[in-house]
Order: C-alpha cells, then structure tokens, then sequence
C-alpha cells in the first residue's frame, strides 16, 4: 500500500529539522516606534525637515506610512502605505497610538515615512469627521496594544470601557478604524470577518476611503521569500517573526515604480546576478545553512538607486 504524503521519510525529515531549526531561533520581534528608529537603520535615513500637512488635508484626514527600516522588522508588511497610521487633528498635528496614545507634529512624523498617503472618510460630513477626532483626543495616554502579542494579537475592540483585557489599549490602526466606527462608519473592508483584527491595507481599500494625497520615495520590496517558512520554493506556512528557506528559491523583488529598468541581486553583500525586466527574479539554489541577508538594489533609467533588505535563516 502506497504510503500518506506525509508519511514519507524525506517529508518527515525535513519537517523534523523545521521544527529543530524554528526552536533554535529566539522570536524576539522588534517593534517599530518612531522614537527608535534612527539614522542606522539600513536604509539611508532622510535628514529631519520642517514638513508641513499639504493644503488638501483637512480635519479627520488619516495619514498612513511606510518606515524607512528594512524588511526583516517584525512591522514591515508589502505593499504601500501600511505599517503606521495617524488621523488629523488641525494646526500641523496628529494623533496616532504609538508607545501609547499621543500627538504628534506632522514633520516629525513625516521624517520617518518613506511613503505617505492621506486618506478621507468620503462617507463622513464635516460632523462625523470631527466628532472622530474628539473621539480619538479622549484616548490621549491609553496605553499601547502590541499587534503581535498573544493571546489577543490584533484584536480590534471600539469599546474601550468594555471590561476586556486589551479593551483599552489600542494600535495605530485600530485607533483609526474606532474613531470613525464610533461614528457608525466601519472603514475596516473585512467587517468583523475573522481574524477580526485592521491593518493598513484594509483601510486603504475600504469602499469608504478615498486617497488624496500620496507620496512615494521607494517602493522596491522583496515579496518572496517573506515572512514565512518556504519549502521547495512554496510558502508552507506565514509566520511574521522570521523567514525560513530549506532549499532553491526563487528570489522575487516588486516595485511600483515604473521608471526602474534593472533589479541587482546580492546575498550577504556579494553580487549575484541582474535582471532587466519585471517580475525581477533571481534563482537562488546556493546550498547552505544559517541566516543570510539577501539585498536588492533597484535603478531607474536616471541612475537613482532604491534599496531592499531581507534577513532569511537558509538551510539545505
């Protein structure tokens, strides 16, 4: 009789070292705040400026970004706009939960984006957006809920006197979400769908959102491997704490850019190999074991260059 899948030896022995090599790997996830990050993050760091809100803003406007830091960080998800939020409050503020709930002046807060939208509640009136921003002051000082701790992860709750344990903590993006929902208007896409938490994305490309604003200083990303743990060149399962590689890969970089003309490959500082049209992919069926860095360099047609960095434990 033909054996399961999964009881065959090769199968079973890598998924043995999987889980050998996943115990061995501290899951100490750092997270993000505006306060650490710095000009030694890999990527080059903008000098501070004196930004000021674009005239199209108005009151109740949410700001999201991007961070200049690399990929590895446990905050850092692909696409756009999506790792912090912040909603507007007047007179160059804004109000985000990071650390805890606070203001925060526009131009320091835009030091730290390398990509920035502004988005309006197109379904909210002039009420409803400032009620938001009331909402969101009376929050000021509640403390900071960590998105990936456990048990409760992202657990979205609009009721901060609700007797729940995170209830009155909130993350930047909840924050956003619950002063419109307190307004009855639901600006997550997903609903209440599972797993009940919001991030960026869900926002972004809610049917009440509109973008007003955008900026975009670098959009290149390694969207494969990431955040995962990849087996014959399949993702196998997400986890947000490392990436892991048992085998070839195809190395897979995106960007939305479309003056970039060619994408270098680098593992470990060393040049690898080039391509010159999209999707920009590199085979990487290099044996070998241990955590590897593996970079990709993106030039456009003017010579500007825009960098990606992704730690990955290899193995095999």
């Amino acid at each position: 009789m033909k054996k399961p899948f999964f009881m065959q030896p090769l199968f079973s022995c890598v998924i043995i070292l999987l889980l050998i090599c996943i115990s061995a790997i501290p899951i100490t996830g750092k997270h993000v705040s505006l306060s650490v990050v710095n000009e030694n993050t890999p990527h080059l760091f903008p000098p501070e400026g004196n930004a000021t809100i674009p005239d199209c803003a108005e009151i109740g406007d949410l700001v999201l970004i991007d961070f200049w830091v690399d990929q590895s960080n446990l905050w850092k998800r692909p696409g756009l706009y999506n790792e912090h939020g912040a909603i507007y409050i007047g007179n160059n503020t804004l109000i985000e939960a990071n650390g805890l709930v606070r203001y925060r002046n526009y131009s320091r807060f835009h030091d730290y984006a390398k990509n920035l939208v502004i988005l309006r509640v197109k379904s909210a009136n002039e009420s409803q957006r400032h009620a938001a921003v009331a909402w969101a002051e009376r929050r000021i000082g509640f403390a900071y809920q960590v998105f990936f701790d456990f048990p409760w992860f992202g657990l979205k709750i609009a009721d901060t006197n609700r007797s729940f344990p995170t209830a009155n903590e909130l993350y930047c993006m909840e924050l956003l979400w619950a002063a419109y929902y307190a307004q009855g208007i639901d600006i997550d896409r997903n609903g209440w769908k599972f797993p009940f938490w919001v991030n960026g994305n869900d926002i972004i490309y809610d049917d009440d959102i509109e973008i007003i604003y955008q900026e975009v200083n670098d959009s290149t990303e390694i969207v494969k491997p990431y955040k995962g743990i990849y087996l014959g060149d399949r993702k196998i399962v997400y986890f947000p704490y490392f990436t892991m590689v048992f085998g070839a890969i195809d190395i897979e970089v995106n960007t939305s850019n479309s003056k970039v003309t060619s994408v270098d490959f680098y593992i470990d500082n060393v040049y690898k190999s080039t391509d010159t049209s999209p999707p920009y992919t590199w085979r990487w069926d290099e044996k070998g074991s241990g955590e590897k860095t593996i970079t990709a360099v993106a030039r456009d047609e003017s010579g500007h260059e825009y960098l990606a960095r992704l730690k990955v434990h290899k193995y095999i």
